[in-house]
């Protein structure tokens, strides 16, 4: 019988679980964690994204993101506003501070992504985000 350890499942949970963990602590100094480095470093690509556009873009429900966007309006991170091309949705985008807050972890996000990487040669690394790209198709 498979060990449940050796499911491949429970290797790439264990693995996310780690990278989470690691980021979590590092990010910790600045008040957020992972899932909101997320929304802000999205943010940080195109502001004034609405929560629909958010949750495609970052592979979340609607309902996940607007319980991130609501903790980091909180933290004011970001602030919501009226979306003038339909007014019962709001465009999310950073305050000063969360600006500054993206802009800090954005390094440490590259550093950490350039280090998964380097851990494997070029070719796995293709072979790895097609592998990962099918199972998001798969699993949709």
């Amino acid at each position: 019988m498979d060990q449940v350890t050796d499911f491949l499942c429970f290797k790439l949970g264990t693995a996310v679980r780690k990278i989470v963990k690691y980021y979590n602590n590092v990010y910790l100094e600045y008040g957020v964690t992972v899932a909101q480095s997320f929304i802000l470093l999205s943010l940080l690509e195109e502001d004034g994204q609405n929560i629909k556009t958010l949750a495609e873009r970052l592979s979340l429900d609607s309902s996940a993101v607007t319980g991130l966007v609501d903790r980091l309006e909180k933290e004011k991170l970001v602030r919501r506003s009226v979306d003038i091309e339909d007014r019962r949705a709001f465009q999310i985008f950073l305050t000063e501070n969360g600006r500054g807050v993206s802009e800090a972890i954005l390094p440490i996000a590259r550093q950490v992504n350039d280090h998964l990487r380097n851990g494997i040669n070029s070719d796995m690394q293709v072979i790895l985000e097609d592998y990962l790209d099918n199972i998001d198709r798969y699993l949709k």
